[in-house]
């Protein structure tokens, strides 16, 4: 199975999405907080967005290389 690398990266800031804070749009695709700062720039919870998604990105990414989940091969058996 091939293992997943990331939800692409936000058009507008440039720094990685995590599961559940982004929005596809046109192609384009854009974190929470950004796009709200788009459609509504007085929005009054933009930086509790931000703080949600960078805490999002930091618990994916550790989930994501688990040692536990990926260990090394324990090499060719002999046949006999």
């Amino acid at each position: 199975m091939s293992r997943f690398h990331g939800y692409r990266l936000c058009a507008t800031c440039g720094v990685a999405n995590a599961s559940g804070h982004f929005l596809d749009l046109n192609g384009e695709r854009f974190c929470l907080p950004c796009y709200a700062l788009k459609a509504n720039p007085e929005h009054p919870s933009t930086d509790e967005m931000k703080a949600a998604k960078e805490q999002a990105l930091a618990t994916w990414k550790c989930a994501k290389w688990s040692r536990s989940d990926y260990k090394l091969a324990n090499g060719p058996h002999s046949i006999s």
